[in-house]
């Protein structure tokens, strides 16, 4: 009945019975895919109402998959109870909090950085027309549905939908984080591209002027010294940027001309100005300006104030205001002036003003400082270490005179801290750090050990942010230096040294081998097999297989738990049997039947991207996957999953760093070397693609030593046609057509290396043995129409070369008919006359 304008339940019976509760269940329950979230996140254990907690998610994602997946597991990691009421302000709070502010560095940054950077390197419309177009929608202008392809390219990338004829900027999360004063920035940044490129004609120097240009400011933020110095060297350089060599080449400038050796180096007169009037400030105390400086490099939020400390960095130009914010003014600074050459000098002022005078290290030595010199090198700065050393100098009863510094250093270090450690000063110390090391929560203690054992043995390792990297990074035990992990100290590198290691990995090693089940027990998955909820590596003779789905190469499909309730088990091998057979439309219905009922089903998610991949939906392919991962984090399936769908999605950084956490659980698994070979071939990182591919031949050959020479056709097939490929990219064409030749001695029908070999032969201008490769192919009943177009249209090409243009037109004709789209062969027919 309708009161005083308002509406309310039309009595008090209904209100009990038919209540809030039961209204959120049945909401739920009419939309499956919300019910799977409210199963999967278990919101019903993080709200009162869930289903309105979901409804609040909603109207910030916009069902945008990625960000919805984020925002509930913000929502299902956060520490309170979400209370009738609050719904809106709390997921707004998350949402702000831990997505939008300070967003390159939140939960959703990749998602964001690959919508901003295909935007702004956008290779089909111009980034300054986008901009003004996305600037247009974002002013609330009414921008009508049209042909433009800026529009095509905006919906393409997922940043504006169309409504009613409309549009409209895509989600409340885009609309904050690329906002209207981001999008002024960087249109004025590309305004400054047109006045700069003309002064120092990078034109001249670069296909893509402009993606240069984007790469300097990236280093210096504007800064006019460093970006002219930086543009001049560019300009005065002997090589040619190539397409997609921007980043890399500019980065190679920057670190070999600017920042390595700075002090000798073309801007160093003004980076030792800054040094110099940091250290030997006159308006503020050192001290202090490197505490603040070290403060803003954390990535910790400092808010402007006008502090003079503030100021006098602001004036130093070391930093910048930020819409309120301080941060360092440009990458280049942060490198030369980082985070360890802070500490370096903190420490330096720190024990210079207190430690030498606590300790009366000047009256134990002719030159201090050289003493103290010499403590660091041994302790690296770390406090507990230098303090304890400091301490053993100030109770010794000998004088260091000049040039002894070292050698008495180093005799109280092994006599005092390493020789008998157990029982020395710094034994509580070290036995925390090795217990701490071989109990571990977080990560396998034998992966700690194998990790640090890697460190040790190579000097240091790339930081690629897997689980065992961090937790010795929180430990102490490595230190990251310019993105390479080294042992922290002399002290750590000599107490745990390469033979305690050894020792400590052979105790390990007896103890999981006794532990280990029989082999019976273990799976088979090199087809459909069981599958154990551990993600466990199944032995060396059960090796999975390579699949392929688009360019890259895949993994066997994950099995299913016997143990698991027989109704799921039953749909799951239906789902991979479909799966198997190629019917991938209905291998997902039956995928979607069993997450709707178990949306922690982290196998059903990851198979049911694979059947996305036969559809080449390979964004729905990246949103299963990702919440396999985030369901099981350690399943490593799902990470491959991920990397193959963003290869696919050209996105192929991302693709990498995949792979990479694939790697980290698996490492002796060769398909995940493989397929991040492929993806730093999407990058043109040929060199890093032929040492990946490498590590992969080299395990193999280690399976196929114990398994016998039949048991990794296949897989040595893609391998050996994976380093071709990497050879034929470094122009090193000879070497490559012998290693088709070894690709095509394991599967003589394998199309990529038949293709390849052809191609390399028609470069050779071996044109008629490059045709017989081609007929190859097409004489082949079982290769595909899109296999076959390829073979007719390279056919075509060594046909025009041999000054055949009949026969040539022909053979494009052809490609054309089993693929009407070919444009490359629309091309070529106009070409070759």
């Amino acid at each position: 009945m309708k009161y005083r304008g308002a509406l309310q339940v039309s009595n008090p019976i209904y209100e009990k019975v038919i209540d809030r509760s039961w209204v959120e269940q049945e909401l739920a329950n009419l939309q499956p895919f919300s019910q799977i979230r409210l199963k999967l996140f278990k919101l019903e254990n993080k709200a009162r109402y869930p289903y309105s907690v979901l409804e609040e998610v909603l109207a910030w994602t916009n069902e945008q998959f990625s960000l919805t997946q984020k925002l509930c597991q913000l929502v299902a990691e956060s520490n309170s109870f979400i209370e009738s009421g609050e719904e809106a302000s709390r997921v707004g709070q998350l949402a702000r909090a831990r997505l939008i502010e300070d967003w390159e560095n939140q939960a959703a940054s990749e998602h964001l950085k690959a919508i901003r950077s295909r935007l702004l390197n956008n290779q089909q419309c111009q980034p300054f027309r986008l901009l003004k177009l996305y600037r247009q929608i974002l002013r609330l202008e009414e921008v009508r549905v049209n042909e433009m392809p800026e529009q095509a390219e905006l919906l393409d990338l997922g940043l504006i939908v169309e409504d009613c004829n409309s549009l409209k900027v895509a989600n409340r999360i885009y609309e904050e984080v690329f906002s209207r004063s981001w999008v002024e920035r960087e249109l004025t940044r590309l305004h400054l591209a047109d006045l700069k490129l003309e002064s120092f004609q990078l034109e001249e120097k670069a296909s893509y002027p402009y993606s240069v240009l984007e790469e300097v400011l990236a280093w210096t933020n504007e800064r006019v010294f460093l970006t002219q110095t930086l543009c001049q060297l560019i300009a005065e350089s002997d090589s040619f940027i190539e397409a997609g060599e921007e980043a890399r080449r500019v980065e190679q400038l920057v670190r070999q001309c600017l920042i390595e050796d700075w002090e000798n180096q073309a801007a160093s007169e003004h980076l030792k100005a800054i040094r110099s009037r940091l250290l030997n400030n006159q308006q503020c105390q050192p001290f202090r300006l490197l505490k603040l400086y070290r403060q803003i490099l954390r990535l910790e939020e400092v808010k402007v104030n006008g502090t003079p400390e503030q100021v006098e960095l602001l004036n130093l130009g070391l930093i910048t205001n930020d819409r309120g914010s301080l941060k360092v003014a440009n990458r280049i600074y942060e490198e030369v002036f980082s985070r360890s050459w802070v500490e370096r000098e903190l420490t330096r002022l720190h024990l210079a003003d207190l430690k030498l005078e606590s300790f009366q290290l000047e009256e134990k030595a002719s030159y201090p400082y050289s003493v103290l010199e010499e403590v660091l090198a041994w302790t690296n700065e770390q406090v507990f270490l230098t303090q304890t050393l400091c301490q053993l100098i100030a109770e010794s009863d000998s004088f260091i005179e000049a040039g002894k510094e070292a050698r008495r250093i180093e005799q109280l270090v092994r006599q005092c801290l390493i020789a008998n450690w157990e029982n020395r000063a710094a034994g509580e110390h070290l036995k925390a750090i090795w217990q701490r090391l071989l109990a571990s929560k977080n990560c396998g203690p034998f992966r700690l050990l194998k990790l640090y054992r890697q460190i040790l043995r190579l000097g240091e390792v790339r930081v690629n942010g897997t689980l065992e990297q961090v937790e010795l990074l929180n430990l102490g035990l490595i230190t990251n230096d310019r993105g390479s992990l080294k042992v922290a100290n002399r002290i750590y590198e000599e107490v745990f040294s390469r033979s305690w290691v050894e020792s400590e990995l052979a105790k390990f090693v007896r103890t999981s081998i006794s532990e280990t089940p029989n082999p019976a027990q273990t799976e088979n998955i090199s087809s459909i097999a069981p599958h154990k909820k551990t993600d466990k590596k199944p032995t060396k003779k059960a090796l999975r297989r390579i699949l392929s789905f688009g360019a890259i190469a895949g993994v066997a499909l994950i099995g299913f738990n016997l143990f698991f309730e027989h109704r799921e088990a039953k749909l799951f091998q239906q789902g991979n049997e479909l799966l198997n057979q190629g019917e991938y439309k209905g291998a997902i219905a039956k995928y979607d039947e069993i997450l709707a009922s178990d949306g922690n089903y982290y196998q059903a998610w990851t198979n049911r991207g694979y059947a996305l991949a036969g559809l080449r939906d390979y964004n729905k392919m990246l949103d299963s996957c990702t919440t396999a991962a985030i369901v099981e984090p350690k399943a490593v399936y799902a990470w491959n999953c991920q990397g193959e769908a963003l290869h696919n999605l050209k996105q192929y950084e991302q693709a990498i760093a995949a792979f990479n956490k694939a790697i980290a659980i698996e490492p002796d698994d060769p398909v995940f070397w493989i397929n991040k070979s492929e993806s730093l071939l999407g990058l043109k990182h040929s060199e890093e693609a032929l040492a990946t591919i490498e590590q992969a031949i080299e395990i193999l050959e280690k399976i196929q030593q114990e398994n016998g020479s039949n048991s990794m056709i296949r897989e040595f097939s893609i391998a050996w046609s994976s380093k071709a490929r990497a050879l034929r990219e470094e122009q090193r064409d000879e070497e490559a057509l012998a290693t088709y030749n070894r690709a095509l001695e394991y599967s003589p029908d394998y199309f990529p290396a038949r293709r390849g070999k052809g191609i390399v032969l028609q470069r050779l201008g071996r044109y008629k043995e490059a045709i017989e490769e081609f007929d190859r192919i097409l004489n082949n009943p079982k290769q595909t129409s899109q296999d076959k177009a390829e073979a007719w249209f390279y056919k075509g090409l060594a046909l025009c070369q041999l000054q055949q243009p009949p026969m040539a037109l022909a053979a494009f004709q052809e490609a054309l008919r089993l693929k009407p789209d070919y444009q490359e062969a629309e091309k070529a027919k106009m070409t070759c006359g």
